[in-house]
């Protein structure tokens, strides 16, 4: 059944043509073009991610360790010993081979905030705790495990002497919490030193920024866009006169203009995150219309019941809609304390049990009370097909907000299905907006037409609008288009939107929530090195499914491979291939590579494994030599047999 609905989930996706898949190989070589130097005493890598080389007394400093700067290529290059490597951030694409150059005796230091991201410690607790996710705020594009060697006290401003190279770290969050880059200065030149500013993933290149779904630290604010744009203004108050991202080529002409270019860019996306601030700044005069129970106003299901009609009662997340015979349907019951709250309402009334249960998206606040529902085998939880796939198989997929309990349904819809409960009809919408797995509910109640929403959609005055929209959660500007065009479409009298935002339908505020959608999804877009957010802005874009297996030492395991976005949009042509690892996790798993459309991933795994959960990660790399911006990797919880 799961399958099923994974083909129904992807059917775009399954099309796929042999050329977006590439050619397959595991140890392909790397690092076959030659190292070029691009200012005196500075080699840039082949590939991307680069790494770059600064050159002294015949002696080098590596800034960022990707793929291509191998010990043994970069010695084969004649480059000389290396006696140090500064990275500019945690991400795995960058620290590729940060144990290789550890193994070589090299120093590797990194920003002080990344220790979380790059010792064991904070490894392990990073990969245990965030599949499933209990909350929006992420890393991405983490290493396996971490290097207790690794020395994490780079300090923003705190200047670096390496042998005549003067290096200043440049506090430049954004791309990630704790990314700086790093501006260098030849001593001997003086003031005629170019002034070069290793920019890590900053910028791609002018207007554009690398994996941008890096920047959503959470679903519904600029919380990463803000800092990521205050860092570029930043970078161009140092006036460099060269910029050497490691995703883009060397920027030598107008640099401090590319990096205010980029930073008005970010401004601008991280601006429409919030349909608030579109409505009434760019807008204006937005129309005024009403809370349906203003008291419950960004509460949590603490306040009393609010009655909003004869049958229809309303607190926090939840609403109780009641039958004629007295018996209960509950829409999104959030923990413990919904169900406590149902429980004060049919003693206070005298109404039967709840023999219905729906879930409007695939966020624990949302479902957790169905735990604490009694006697689960009297009700039923019923859900759009999408919406109950993740909350019924939670290891499935990576998704924010996701309880680790499997719930079981009774029954799931199709879009545009209907299903009748007692004397109510109810129509089944996909929704997508703050998350892909979200479902609008069509209903008549008490004679008005009523459609419930979810987090999409609030009233303008309460948490900016809108659930706001994250690649984690599958969730772009361009699927809230779709979602506003339908309820234009569907005009119901009343929004029932949660987190007691309930609010009156109004015409030209649905309009304009189309035109804030379209303006967003260009300006994501605009940043998008591709130009498409579905694109770059998806860190699912290849993924395996399922993404966490549970297995034993011993066992031979399986994933199917899944290309594009669930709008069936496709990366360039690619060849997958396992990122280099420890020994012993050579060992423990034998991978073999997938070798068709949609093809298997296949890890046998040693007798020997240590129990506990392994990541093993990988890159797809394009024929050029530049990685694919999709976080890919497979977890493994491994028991003991």
């Amino acid at each position: 059944m799961a399958r099923k609905l994974l083909c129904l989930t992807f059917t775009a996706i399954l099309a796929v043509g042999l050329t977006a898949l590439g050619r397959w190989a595991e140890g392909r070589r790397h690092g076959e073009g030659r190292w070029v130097e691009i200012a005196p005493g500075v080699l840039r890598s082949p590939g991307l991610p680069a790494a770059h080389a600064l050159i002294a007394e015949g002696k080098t400093l590596l800034i960022d360790a990707p793929v291509a700067a191998d010990p043994v290529e970069v010695a084969r290059q004649g480059l000389g010993p290396v006696e140090m490597v500064l990275l500019t951030h945690h991400h795995r694409d960058t620290a590729a081979r940060v144990g290789d150059w550890l193994a070589t005796g090299a120093k590797v230091r990194a920003p002080k905030a990344s220790a979380e991201w790059l010792h064991p410690e904070g490894v392990s607790r990073y990969w245990r705790e965030s599949l499933p996710l209990r909350t929006s705020r992420t890393a991405y594009l983490v290493v396996a495990r971490g290097w207790p060697d690794v020395a994490c006290d780079v300090e923003p401003g705190r200047e670096i002497v390496w042998r005549n190279w003067r290096i200043t770290p440049l506090f430049a969050p954004g791309h990630s919490p704790d990314h700086v880059a790093y501006l260098a200065v030849d001593a001997r030149l003086g003031d005629a030193s170019p002034r070069i500013l290793f920019a890590g993933d900053a910028l791609a290149q002018p207007g554009k920024i690398w994996s941008p779904y890096t920047t959503d630290w959470d679903h519904w604010t600029d919380l990463g866009l803000k800092p990521a744009a205050e860092s570029l203004r930043k970078l161009a108050e140092a006036k460099p006169t060269m910029i050497c991202p490691a995703h883009g080529s060397p920027i030598t002409e107008q640099t401090i203009e590319a990096l205010r270019e980029t930073a008005q860019r970010v401004e601008e996306a991280g601006f429409l995150k919030s349909y608030e601030r579109f409505t009434k700044e760019r807008l204006g005069n937005p129309p005024s219309y009403a809370f349906l129970a203003k008291e419950q106003a960004g509460s949590a299901g603490e306040k009393p019941w609010s009655q909003l009609s004869e049958h229809l009662f309303y607190t926090g997340n939840t609403y109780v809609l009641v039958a004629r015979d007295r018996s209960l349907m509950v829409f999104d019951p959030w923990g413990r304390r919904s169900v406590e709250q149902i429980r004060k309402l049919q003693a206070e009334h005298g109404f039967g049990p709840v023999e219905l249960v729906m879930f409007s998206h695939a966020h624990y606040d949302h479902y957790d009370g169905v735990y604490d529902l009694a006697d689960r085998d009297r009700f039923q939880v019923w859900a759009l097909d999408l919406v109950a796939m993740p909350i019924a198989e939670p290891l499935r997929f990576r998704a924010p907000f996701l309880d680790a309990r499997p719930v079981r349904f009774e029954r799931r819809f199709r879009d545009g299905a209907s299903a009748n409960w007692k004397e109510y009809t109810f129509r089944f919408h996909h929704f997508p907006g703050q998350t892909y797995y979200t479902m609008a509910v069509e209903t008549t109640i008490d004679g008005k037409r009523c459609l419930f929403t979810g987090d999409n959609y609030f009233h303008v005055d309460l948490y900016s609008g809108t659930g706001g929209w994250m690649g984690l959660n599958r969730s772009w500007p361009h699927t809230y288009r779709v979602s506003a065009a339908k309820l234009l479409e569907l005009r119901p009298e009343w929004v029932l939107a949660e987190h007691g935002g309930a609010f009156e339908f109004n015409e030209e505020d649905v309009r304009r929530r189309i035109r804030w959608a379209e303006a967003a999804a260009q300006a994501v877009d605009a940043l998008s090195p591709s130009g498409d957010a579905l694109v770059d802005w998806d860190p699912h874009l290849i993924h395996f499914d399922p993404l966490v297996v549970q297995c034993q030492s011993g066992d031979n395991v399986t994933a199917r491979l899944v290309v594009g976005s669930v709008h069936g949009k496709q990366p360039p042509p690619f060849t997958l291939e396992r990122l280099p690892g420890t020994t012993e996790e050579a060992k423990w798993f034998r991978v073999r590579l997938p070798t068709g459309i949609m093809g298997l991933l296949h890890v046998e795994v040693d007798r020997s494994t240590p129990p506990g959960r392994h990541v093993i990660p990988f890159r797809a790399v394009t024929g050029d030599g530049t990685e694919v911006g999709a976080d890919v990797f497979i977890v493994l919880d491994v028991a003991s047999r």
